[in-house]
């Protein structure tokens, strides 16, 4: 098997810890390098979390570089199921070490991407400050990104649990449409089967089964990520960003739609929201594909197998 090259755009983040952890141990993924962004919790602590996890799982060799401290066009506002510091219960992980690169995280993903002699796949899993600003400040590396698969958006109601707005989009939906006017092939990975994957009581007691350390702080992660999923809307925790990351070790783990998305930059109750065109009403050309379905029981499969010794 020849892994897929990635470069790794996250706000660490418990579900984005666990992507980070996936990267690292699957033998289809070459990470290399990682940038941080504002979203989460601030860009300080996000990068700090994100070094502390690679230095945990004994990925210190892939570089950092540390990205934007809020959005392009507004205001951070942070998000809240990861607690002050973006990675609650957790407290055993040791401070990190290591330091980031010296280039800003847009320098560094445009290096990185102009070295590559083909184009290759970029993860996303929190706003896309960094990346839209790679977009304005160096379009002449974008036919290098093969794919950009971004944990983001929403985009019908199947219940109750979904909202208008995903947090991702909510949080920079200037940068988000910048990215998708972009010409950059897209995949978004949205709430609408980022929801169909729970943590509930058999996949706990799978990740108690597992028993390995790594499997250990997985599992504590999780039990802390899922209280604000249980208080607030009675499930388990969703698995957002690790599908997103899962989806590029194996794209047949969710099914694909091209549709014309766009943005709400105005609204109130709906800033932020994604707005998908599935009939063609508007007359415009797809920018994206969203996932429509996924393969839970698969995902899970997956997960559980990187955690084993």
């Amino acid at each position: 098997m020849t892994a897929t090259p990635i470069l790794f755009d996250c706000d660490p983040g418990h579900d984005d810890a666990i992507a980070l952890v996936m990267a690292h141990r699957s033998p289809a993924i070459d990470l290399l390098g990682v940038t941080t962004t504002c979203g989460n919790a601030e860009i300080e602590k996000t990068t700090a979390n994100c070094l502390r996890i690679l230095e945990f799982i004994g990925a210190q060799d892939v570089p950092v570089a540390r990205g934007c401290h809020r959005p392009l066009a507004r205001p951070l506002v942070l998000g809240t199921a990861d607690g002050p510091s973006g990675l609650e219960g957790s407290p055993y992980l040791p401070p990190a070490q290591g330091k980031v690169v010296s280039q800003h995280a847009v320098d560094f993903l445009a290096g990185k991407l102009a070295a590559q002699r083909e184009p290759i796949d970029v993860v996303a899993t929190g706003p896309l400050c960094n990346i839209g600003l790679l977009v304005l400040k160096h379009p002449q590396v974008l036919p290098k990104i093969k794919e950009l698969t971004w944990m983001g958006g929403v985009f019908y109601r199947k219940s109750e649990i979904i909202t208008p707005t995903e947090f991702n989009a909510f949080c920079d939906p200037e940068a988000l449409k910048i990215v998708l006017d972009s010409g950059i092939p897209i995949t978004m990975v949205g709430l609408d089967v980022t929801m169909q994957v729970l943590v509930e009581a058999p996949q706990f007691a799978e990740f108690e089964r597992i028993g390995t350390p790594l499997g250990k702080v997985v599992l504590d992660w999780l039990k802390f990520y899922e209280k604000l999923h249980r208080n607030s809307m009675g499930i388990g925790g969703a698995m957002h960003d690790p599908l997103a990351l899962a989806a590029v070790i194996d794209p047949t783990l969710i099914r694909t739609r091209p549709v014309h998305i766009g943005v709400n930059l105005a609204g109130s109750y709906c800033f932020g929201a994604t707005v998908a065109d599935f009939w063609n009403e508007r007359g415009e050309r797809p920018n994206a594909k969203i996932a429509c379905d996924v393969d839970s029981d698969r995902f899970f499969d997956l997960l559980y197998s990187l955690l084993r010794d």
